[in-house]
């Protein structure tokens, strides 16, 4: 019952948010810019998330190898894309994350090691965002009317800092794993210790490591050019910068989990942080929709993907 509560609320909010945004421009002109797409620079758009999406398959495969036993390629691949699906295309309350860890640690039943790879995973790429966003910021500061920008970029990074101390940390395990203990909850105690046995054995791999924070970079960098791609098609034409310092603000926005996979919230950050340089409300929105489009429509393949699973 209160999972059905959270989506309602969550569409609510979607909903007001789009209320809001298309109160605000003139929807005839928004839908004429959004008509006026280059097709071929959206097709552009949509493989170069794809070339995104690779890398990050190609990260996972490297932090997993020192953790468990690897799928081969074509099954890692098809487990990354049901977890996109369901990050992307469905107003789930299932995360990705999760699908991704029972699909890769069920054949083995390493679900420790799958759940420590997946999220050193989004680990590395987290922070490859927060450090190219905070690094354009510093050398080209960007002025936004009532939104600090640096501010909400560095606090993000400070307590991003915190919380992998944490998880660094053995007696954070210890204490964690203790509570459940004595809350007669043994079986969330001992997953809790397999879990911390295979952060220590990540840990213990910088070389690994470092490989998967420079295939972030890389990926961090095909998504803000994926964005700049998808601006270029609707005649958006503004300073490369822009897109470092916005998109990944934008997607640290987009993940406050108080819509629809963002939906809305996104659509939003798009008019505010892009609207605040200059660019007219209707191509904002009309850049947020069509890249929302996008990074859907690069995620269906994964629909595909979960029912041959299923049906396996």
């Amino acid at each position: 019952m209160k999972s059905v509560i959270a989506a309602l609320l969550k569409l609510l909010i979607t909903g007001f948010f789009f209320v809001y945004i298309f109160g605000k421009v003139d929807f005839h002109r928004f839908t004429e810019i959004l008509r006026g797409a280059d097709i071929c620079l959206v097709a552009g758009t949509l493989l170069t998330l794809w070339l995104g999406h690779f890398v990050c398959i190609l990260r996972w495969r490297i932090i997993m190898r020192q953790l468990m036993p690897v799928p081969p390629l074509s099954r890692l691949a098809g487990i990354y894309c049901i977890g996109m699906f369901f990050n992307l295309a469905l107003p789930t309350i299932i995360g990705g994350d999760a699908v991704k860890v029972y699909y890769a640690g069920k054949p083995a039943g390493t679900y420790a090691e799958s759940f420590a790879s997946t999220f050193f995973d989004r680990n590395v790429g987290m922070l490859a965002m927060i450090a190219i966003a905070c690094s354009a910021v510093l050398f080209y500061p960007v002025s936004v009317p009532g939104v600090s920008i640096p501010l909400i970029l560095w606090g993000v990074f400070i307590l991003f800092a915190i919380g992998n101390i944490a998880v660094f940390t053995p007696r954070f395990h210890r204490v964690l794993s203790s509570a459940f203990q004595k809350a007669r909850l043994r079986k969330i105690a001992a997953k809790i210790d397999a879990a911390a046995r295979a952060f220590r054995i990540i840990g213990k791999r910088p070389a690994a490591l470092m490989r998967a924070l420079g295939i972030s970079f890389v990926n961090q960098f095909l998504v803000c050019a994926a964005v700049w791609i998808a601006a270029f098609s609707l005649n958006i034409r503004i300073p490369p910068i822009y897109f470092l310092i916005f998109v990944p603000t934008i997607t640290l926005i987009s993940m406050i989990p108080v819509s629809l996979n963002g939906m809305g919230l996104r659509e939003y950050s798009f008019m505010s942080l892009f609207g605040a340089i200059g660019i007219a409300d209707e191509s904002c929105v009309a850049l947020g929709v069509l890249y929302s489009l996008i990074v859907i429509l690069s995620s269906l393949p994964g629909g595909a993907a979960y029912i041959l699973f299923r049906k396996r």
